[in-house]
């Protein structure tokens, strides 16, 4: 298990977390998925993971509170950023001194804050070095994608057969909201190659994985969204709203995005999102190679067959074959 996909995956638990703490009366399943920008199915294993473990209570109409009460809201603003810190620290971990240089928060309240954490089994205390690192416990989070199966019985296998075709980098992207979040990658064979990290979170506005994102959401929503777009610069590359939005319809078109050096310097990929059997994007799968590697003519031809084998994962053979129902 890729230890930043654990913990990115973990900052996904608390942000469910952080949308049941915000929120003016007790949510609902369905509210809960929309502001935090998952899907209903993973939105629901990570509500009633964390009310197993007795973070979140569920009350008779299936509606969610924090079991602390509306006071854990900020606590778990705090939580967060000294999760974050602990996690860029790794294994060589951080003082509690250190964190409250980080932070600007009293060490008092630090050490009081780590007591918690490590009474829920999110952080561990090494008497040796006098340190805190991330408490391996913390993979219980990680079992809503885990089990995915639309992810390990279908997606999987598609991203390995392109791997093969074309010996470059494949990338399986999920939605979150107006980013996406990479889920999981089969880095290229090639010494020179570009392959992003498991967990990273990109805006949509970029990159061929992401137009192919905005491409597959609702046209009214997208365009609602690009007019009061301030897109932030990545590389080179301007993103300008209004061409991005005459682009899309052309990705609309022929069912695939491509790009170069967008979202990273001197690479270039092409993507196409995956739907699930009621229209739904479940996420894009993108193949991504250095520019002096590529051409538009092969971008687009990996772009067609990315769409094409993405169009026949939900066939009705296939379901029935995999017995996957998204």
């Amino acid at each position: 298990m890729n230890e930043q996909y654990g913990l990115k995956t973990v900052g996904r638990a608390f942000a469910v977390m952080r949308v049941v703490g915000q929120a003016a009366a007790p949510i609902t399943l369905s509210e809960v998925a929309a502001a935090s920008g998952l899907s209903t199915t993973i939105a629901f294993r990570f509500l009633r993971t964390l009310e197993a473990e007795g973070y979140l209570r569920r009350d008779g109409q299936k509606r969610y509170t924090l079991a602390q009460g509306e006071s854990g809201a900020l606590g778990l603003e705090a939580g967060l950023v000294l999760l974050d810190r602990i996690a860029q620290a790794g294994a060589e971990g951080v003082s509690p001194r250190e964190l409250a240089a980080d932070t600007g928060q009293g060490e008092g309240q630090i050490l009081r804050a780590l007591q918690v954490m490590r009474a829920a089994a999110v952080v561990e205390y090494d008497p040796l070095s006098e340190r805190w690192i991330i408490a391996a416990a913390m993979i219980r989070f990680l079992r809503p994608l885990m089990n995915d199966q639309v992810a390990t019985r279908l997606i999987r296998p598609m991203m390995a057969e392109l791997a093969a075709e074309y010996s470059e980098t494949v990338s399986w992207f999920v939605p979150a909201g107006w980013d996406q979040v990479v889920a999981d990658v089969i880095a290229s064979p090639h010494p020179v190659r570009f392959v992003l990290e498991i967990g990273a979170r990109y805006p949509a506005y970029a990159g061929s994985a992401g137009k192919a994102q905005l491409a597959a959401m609702p046209q009214g929503e997208v365009e609602a969204w690009l007019s009061t777009l301030k897109p932030i610069q990545q590389t080179d590359f301007v993103v300008d709203p209004a061409r991005l939005a005459r682009e899309l319809c052309a990705i609309r078109a022929r069912g695939y995005a491509t790009s170069a050096s967008e979202r990273v310097s001197g690479a270039a990929s092409a993507g196409a999102a995956v739907r699930g059997p009621a229209g739904r994007v479940l996420g894009v799968v993108s193949v991504m190679m250095p520019e002096y590697r590529s051409s538009p003519a092969l971008l687009a031809r990996i772009g067609a067959d990315i769409s094409t084998r993405a169009a026949r994962l939900f066939g009705a053979q296939a379901i029935e074959e995999n017995g996957v129902k998204p």
